[in-house]
């Protein structure tokens, strides 16, 4: 089993969760590490309009599948999201 860990700064362009990286398939947890603002979570064409919304301090557990990649966007920015990454 590896474990791979970090955090990314998310802007007001969509910024990819490096998952590529991590050879998937990986249960891929994402913490929303903001205190004022949400993040939204999604493909490469995120906005804050169409993504699914991460609110400030929560997490999320998702499991990403070969070649399946995600991207962070938030309506500031200097936003920081941290995540940690089992590959299966």
């Amino acid at each position: 089993m590896a474990l791979f860990s970090g955090n990314t700064t998310v802007g007001t362009v969509a910024t990819l969760i490096d998952g590529v990286a991590w050879n998937n398939p990986v249960l891929l947890h994402i913490h929303n590490d903001d205190n004022t603002t949400s993040v939204h979570i999604g493909g490469s064409d995120v906005t804050t309009s169409n993504g699914m919304e991460l609110l400030k301090q929560d997490s999320l557990e998702i499991t990403l599948h070969q070649a399946n990649q995600i991207y962070c966007v938030s309506s500031k920015n200097g936003h920081i999201v941290s995540w940690i990454a089992q590959k299966l």
